[in-house]
């Protein structure tokens, strides 16, 4: 089987120190396009190497090693942004309910820690009318993804430790890659006013 290029090598060498992508061009000096077609040649390499070619396992690795990278590198953006918002975020498990990410500003909206409100499920912040249905408004919703953009929607209301409850503006999104929701609130103020009020939030 045909082997990799001197160039390809070495772009598989600079993955494998676990450089990111952006580093790589600039050690070997060459162009983001030039890498990426490098990159397709070696995971074409690595899907056709045979099973007892140590050269296909290094390969694999390497790619590996790459995306785990790249996940370190999204999650911690997401986390930038999340902990940046003037809004409460909580990424929720939309199968079991469990609050797996939050930021600062939810655990200042709800009353809890953060040790407090990782413990939590999202039926824990809602009112206790509505707990025992609420489950099937999350499993709804991931068998039918959809974005749902904060505006004028009927009372969302969120309880916080303390026992009171806060008229909530809620904005809702989901991928198909799993089962996690990100939950975007912030409480209502003054929010329903006349029915002209109304009406332009409805349009905006």
């Amino acid at each position: 089987m045909k082997k990799l290029s001197k160039i390809d090598q070495e772009v598989l060498r600079a993955l494998s120190d676990g450089l990111a992508d952006y580093e790589v061009c600039r050690r070997l000096r060459i162009t983001t396009p030039a890498f990426h077609r490098s990159l397709k040649r070696i995971e074409t390499r690595a899907a056709t190497a045979e099973d007892s070619e140590n050269a296909g396992i290094y390969y694999e690795r390497a790619l590996k090693k790459r995306q785990e990278r790249i996940n370190i590198s999204v999650s911690a953006r997401l986390h930038a942004l999340m902990d940046a918002s003037p809004q409460a975020i909580l990424v929720i498990d939309g199968r079991t309910g469990a609050i797996k990410e939050f930021n600062e500003v939810a655990c200042e909206i709800f009353g809890y820690t953060k040790a407090e409100l990782s413990e939590l499920t999202v039926e824990d912040l809602v009112p206790k009318s509505i707990r025992s249905i609420h489950y099937a408004y999350r499993l709804g919703f991931l068998a039918n993804i959809r974005k749902r953009e904060m505006g004028y929607h009927p009372p969302i209301m969120g309880v916080r430790k303390d026992g009171s409850e806060a008229d909530m503006a809620i904005a809702l999104t989901a991928t198909v890659a799993d089962d996690d929701v990100m939950v975007v609130c912030s409480e209502r103020v003054n929010w329903v006013g006349s029915e002209s009020a109304r009406s332009q939030v409805e349009m905006a």
